[in-house]
């Protein structure tokens, strides 16, 4: 059994100060198997929100994948185009497709920010190749995790959300490599479901996990928030940690069970 702890949207440059020093508090209290951050460390990509994310990366613990957002791309329309991650990578993680790999679970990172939109991403067609080889090599009975920052499927209560362009034809990929879940943020809502509660057409059960802003003010109409998340082949658990003015407390908890192929959600008591 594994368990991740799922952050993302942190929003340096818009974050709240004390909520980030309780996210800090629990987690070193809770000792993550790993640290997943699917994306925006910042709110403009500045040097100077760069620097405080990186700074606040060490203090997270290890071992972390992380992957960027549409808001670590500048907004300076030269270095958007030319150098779109170049502070991302000099301050946060040079690597834009990371790898996390033991014996229970493969987790993979895919930068989907782009230099030529400013909210939107997807996933290039060599990056679906290099999907394919590393999940495609993957030893037999390992969780299969693909990290994005854009979700594969909206909020319910924004069946329009911005998601990843192409997402069913993504999913399709993703089928045939047992793709088991997968982790986004870029909404600031916190939710999780099957991929086929909205893509009606996909044939594998996955699950989707969406967290909400771990730290920034912008969060939404809800309060700050991360997932816990309990693993095993055939069995989930989500528990939303929420920022409870004081620290973070657990809030809604689904476990998921797989039963014929099929993640069957269950509301813990």
């Amino acid at each position: 059994m594994r368990t991740i702890a799922h952050i993302s949207d942190l929003h340096f440059g818009k974050l709240d100060a004390p909520v980030a020093e309780g996210l800090l508090e629990d987690l070193h209290a809770r000792h993550p198997g790993l640290l997943v951050v699917s994306g925006d460390f910042t709110q403009r990509a500045r040097t100077k929100q760069y620097i405080q994310a990186a700074e606040y990366l060490k203090r997270l613990p290890e071992p972390w994948l992380v992957v960027p957002g549409n808001h670590d791309v500048p907004i300076h329309l030269i270095r958007r185009i030319f150098y779109p991650l170049h502070s991302y990578q000099k301050h946060i993680s040079d690597e834009l497709n990371p790898v996390y790999q033991d014996d229970e679970m493969l987790v993979v990172g895919v930068n989907t920010a782009r230099s030529f939109t400013q909210k939107s991403g997807w996933v290039s067609r060599e990056q679906m190749r290099q999907i394919a080889e590393r999940f495609g090599a993957a030893p037999a009975g390992l969780m299969k995790v693909l990290v994005t920052h854009h979700p594969f499927i909206p909020s319910p209560q924004y069946p329009r959300g911005d998601v990843v362009r192409g997402a069913r034809r993504i999913l399709s990929r993703l089928e045939h490599l047992g793709i088991d879940m997968l982790l986004a943020g870029h909404l600031h809502m916190a939710y999780n479901d099957d991929v086929r509660s909205h893509h009606k057409s996909a044939k594998r059960s996955i699950l989707s996990i969406q967290a909400g802003t771990a730290t920034s003010t912008r969060r939404r109409g809800e309060p700050n928030a991360y997932n816990w998340i309990t693993l095993s082949p055939d069995l989930v658990t989500v528990a939303v940690r929420t920022w409870n003015g004081k620290n973070f407390d657990e809030s809604l908890v689904t476990r998921y069970e797989r039963v014929e192929h099929v993640w069957t959600p269950q509301t813990a008591e």
